[in-house]
C-alpha cells in the first residue's frame, strides 16, 4: 500500500522531533528514520520502561511514540503512553495513526521509501 502523504508526514515528524524525541522499539527503526534526517530518536531496545521518564526528565516536555503497529508494538505503546502521561509528559501518537491509515505496520519499512519505492 502506498503512503501518499509520506513527504508531508516525514517533514512534520522532522519538525516535531526538534522539540520532542521520537521513541521507537529498536535500532532498525532508528536507522530508517535517520535516512530522512530525523536525529532525535531514542530506541527502547535494552532499556527498562520505568527508566524512560528519567531519560526524558529535564530535556523535554514530551515524546513522539512511534512503535510498530503489530500486537507487540501496540502493547509497548499502551504501556509507555500510560507511564509518560502519569508523569505529566505530553504524548504524541498522531504519527502512528497516520501510519496505521497508510497500512504501514513496521517502522523499519519506512526505510524503503528512502530507496525510492514504497513498502
Amino acid at each position: 500500500m502506498a503512503f501518499k502523504g509520506f513527504s508531508r508526514w516525514i517533514r512534520s515528524l522532522r519538525e516535531t522531533s526538534e522539540n520532542y524525541p521520537v521513541l521507537v522499539e529498536g535500532k532498525r527503526d532508528v536507522s530508517a528514520l535517520r535516512k530522512f534526517g530525523i536525529r532525535n530518536v531514542i530506541s527502547l531496545s535494552g532499556r527498562r520502561f520505568a527508566d524512560i521518564p528519567d531519560l526524558l526528565e529535564g530535556k523535554t516536555e514530551g515524546a513522539v511514540l512511534l512503535f510498530d503497529l503489530d500486537p507487540h508494538g501496540e502493547r509497548i505503546n499502551e504501556k509507555i503512553s500510560k507511564l509518560l502521561r502519569s508523569q505529566g509528559f505530553i504524548v504524541i501518537e498522531d504519527f502512528r495513526e497516520e501510519l496505521r491509515e497508510a497500512g504501514i505496520i513496521h517502522i523499519e519499512e519506512l526505510g524503503e521509501y528512502g530507496k525510492g519505492k514504497g513498502p
